[in-house]
């Protein structure tokens, strides 16, 4: 299928108005009419990604990380983001980046992670809402579903996973049609009532002007009456990071040093003991210290621990952890490959999702490895 086919596909697994304002989610390089067949799924689009997306036969390269995050003063084909475009480019790879809408999405990052420890998920530790538009319609009885057709071929009407969903409320409306009018109820120049159906859809942002577009090409009206709402909803399990119950039988630090992928593990604040509950959240989240302990966690599993961060883990008694940028990133990889696979299969798709990425070494003084 097309790129732009297949973007519409992975924005029902993360929206792209669930991207945070500073992030850049999207596509980063590449044709929106180019085919895909073979997808690659990495962290980050690197010139070793690039070229394993290459040598794996893959069209496109679906990363977590934005290659592009700040506006590019040149593009150095030796060093940087403009290495990696160039080498995409030779070889006709596009990069599409799923990061900050794929952190918030329901069942998305975090949710992965929790289910690769075993915890039971609680609630997003900050929620977040999606902002839509909810399109008002009044169309003559009889004359709803034409309207309706088109809205949903666009894209509108999705709530969670339901999709087509509509609300009508029947009522009487009145106008008087203009001299040299063609109305579809009434006569020019007199005074008309009709029987009308008060139609509600929800439109995605990125939507309204195609739908306004769409009403007025399927609305039997001349003038038909239509109108947008700013409205917020709060999907449940949609937003960054998540309180989660562990179970108190179980040891924290002994459980997770005995996972491989967490054997390097560091941690400030008090040595856990029976803990009940706790917060997660993959990638860079020691900020969040504070919040999740005003929430009542008494650990917090993260990447990316600063010294600050530590320290003021220390001063709020809370167990910070940090399992790794990528190691906790990276369930939330596998976990985006599965679902797309799924949702291709399910549209009789044919593009194939393969995992490329494989975790950094760290390097120790004197030749030693981690």
């Amino acid at each position: 299928m097309r790129l732009k086919d297949l973007a519409g596909l992975i924005h029902r697994l993360a929206p792209p108005d669930l991207a945070l304002d500073w992030d850049n989610s999207g596509l980063q390089v590449g044709d929106w009419d180019q085919p895909v067949t073979r997808v690659g799924l990495a962290l980050d689009a690197t010139l070793a990604t690039v070229a394993r997306a290459r040598d794996a036969g893959c069209d496109l390269l679906l990363t977590h990380h934005p290659l592009i995050f700040q506006p590019l003063k040149r593009l150095d084909r030796k060093s940087g983001p403009g290495a990696v475009i160039w080498a995409a480019q030779a070889v006709g790879l596009a990069v599409f980046a799923l990061h900050t809408n794929w952190d918030q999405a329901a069942g998305g990052v975090a949710a992965a992670l929790a289910d690769h420890l075993e915890l039971t998920a609680e609630r997003p530790l900050v929620p977040a809402g999606r902002a839509l538009y909810k399109l008002v319609i009044f169309v003559p009885f009889g004359h709803e579903e034409p309207v309706k057709a088109a809205l949903f071929e666009l894209g509108a009407g999705v709530l969670g996973d339901y999709e087509r969903t509509w609300f009508a409320a029947p009522g009487e409306g009145g106008f008087e049609v203009p001299a040299r009018g063609r109305p579809f109820i009434g006569r020019p120049g007199e005074e008309a009532r009709a029987r009308e159906s008060r139609l509600e859809v929800l439109v995605p942002a990125a939507l309204v002007e195609e739908a306004a577009l769409a009403v007025r090409r399927a609305h039997p009206y001349e003038e038909p009456a239509f109108e947008f709402h700013a409205i917020k909803i709060f999907p449940p399990g949609q937003g960054l990071g998540l309180l989660a119950h562990w179970n108190p039988a179980r040891d924290l630090f002994g459980e997770l040093a005995r996972r491989p992928e967490f054997t390097g593990f560091k941690w400030a604040g008090p040595r856990p003991g029976r803990i009940g509950r706790l917060a997660l959240l993959p990638g860079s989240g020691g900020s969040y210290a504070a919040l999740a302990r005003r929430l009542g966690a008494e650990a917090l599993l993260t990447g990316d621990v600063g010294y600050h961060q530590a320290l003021e883990a220390e001063a709020l008694g809370l167990t910070l952890v940090d399992l790794g940028h990528f190691e906790t990133e990276w369930p939330g990889l596998r976990r985006l490959a599965e679902r797309l696979a799924a949702i291709l299969g399910a549209e009789g798709g044919e593009v194939v999702c393969q995992v490329l990425d494989q975790a950094p070494v760290w390097r120790r003084k004197g030749g030693g490895s981690r």
